[in-house]
């Protein structure tokens, strides 16, 4: 059994980023040409001329994919799938979205904070050059989407608080500007406390998300208590 089918066997939801087709490689996404299209697709997604915002979100959803198969793999088996675009495959969805990443390659786990500091870094400068939306601001993207994905395979293994330490432990080891990620108890269960925004709200007709840095604390409580009920 590899890692992937060993992690999607207690991770649930995992098993959608690793069906394929796995038709480009994965190196594409440090082509800022290759970049410029994903940010023109997700314009016409959005209706949202701004190549900025249109880069932004379509970060905010990759780093969320890269994230949650190489925490998700580590977490669950003590070994991680190789992060590094070098050599690995990739696919689209149809809105032109990242849909997931694999490589035959796996590492030690004390690897992975230099791998995906490099992928997370090599995208992050593509990325910026096609759609000038700031590299720092794509760094605390980056920063969140690992809090995230590393409470969601902590909840999946019974203990988001198991999360929540990988995420601290994972990031204090990368060397990239990246924010230490933020934590809150709300209901009984813990979220990321967001220091990034992905811009959605800016597209037509979109609301700030739930956990949106720009709402003010009592309205980001209120809708975090919502979302601890479900």
């Amino acid at each position: 059994m590899t890692i992937y089918a060993e992690a999607a066997k207690r991770v649930p939801g995992l098993e959608e980023y690793l069906q394929g087709p796995f038709d480009l490689p994965s190196s594409s996404m440090l082509d800022p040409d290759w970049m410029r299209a994903r940010v023109v697709e997700t314009g016409r997604r959005w209706n949202c001329a701004d190549a900025r915002v249109n880069g932004t979100l379509w970060w905010y959803s990759a780093s969320s994919t890269l994230a949650f198969v190489a925490v998700a793999t580590v977490m669950v088996t003590g070994e991680a799938a190789d992060p590094s675009l070098e050599g690995a495959r990739c696919f689209l969805r149809s809105n032109g979205y990242l849909g997931g990443v694999m490589t035959d390659r796996t590492i030690d786990a004390e690897l992975m904070p230099e791998k995906l500091n490099s992928a997370f870094t090599g995208i992050i400068g593509a990325l910026s050059a096609a759609s000038g939306a700031r590299s720092r601001a794509l760094w605390a993207i980056g920063g969140d989407s690992i809090a995230n994905r590393s409470l969601d395979v902590g909840a999946a293994l019974g203990d988001r608080s198991l999360g929540s330490a990988f995420a601290e432990q994972l990031v204090e080891r990368m060397t990239a500007p990246l924010p230490a990620p933020r934590f809150v108890d709300v209901g009984g269960r813990r979220f990321t406390r967001r220091c990034s925004c992905c811009l959605l709200y800016l597209t037509e007709g979109a609301d700030k998300c739930t956990s949106c840095p720009r709402r003010s604390p009592s309205d980001r409580l209120r809708g975090l208590e919502a979302a601890a009920r479900y």
